[in-house]
């Protein structure tokens, strides 16, 4: 089992169902050292990516997926985010996907 950081609609219980077949469950945590774009991915979707202030925090929620389900999420989130592991504010380690540099 891996942790995966999530801001935006993979918070949503209908997404989860559709795309892991069960609603996770998850605690509330901050992702320090990142910014929310005003851009989004087709006008809906937001986009983080890292800040040079420490005190930029972006908060969400932390779940617990297996290795399979991180694979289907990177396949939701597409060429337009990247994964990248990161430390939370908890001190837990988790996945986040943030805006991909070569956009």
């Amino acid at each position: 089992m891996t942790h995966m950081f999530t801001y935006g609609s993979l918070q949503e219980e209908k997404i989860q169902s559709a795309l892991y077949g069960r609603s996770l469950k998850g605690k509330k945590d901050c992702l320090l050292g990142y910014v929310m774009l005003e851009q989004k991915i087709f006008d809906q979707y937001p986009v983080i990516r890292p800040s040079l202030l420490k005190t930029d925090v972006i908060c969400g929620m932390v779940y617990e997926i297996s290795e399979r389900e991180l694979l289907k999420t990177d396949v939701y989130e597409g060429n337009s985010y990247r994964r990248k592991e990161v430390v939370l504010q908890s001190g837990k380690s988790a996945w986040v996907y943030a805006k991909n540099t070569t956009d």
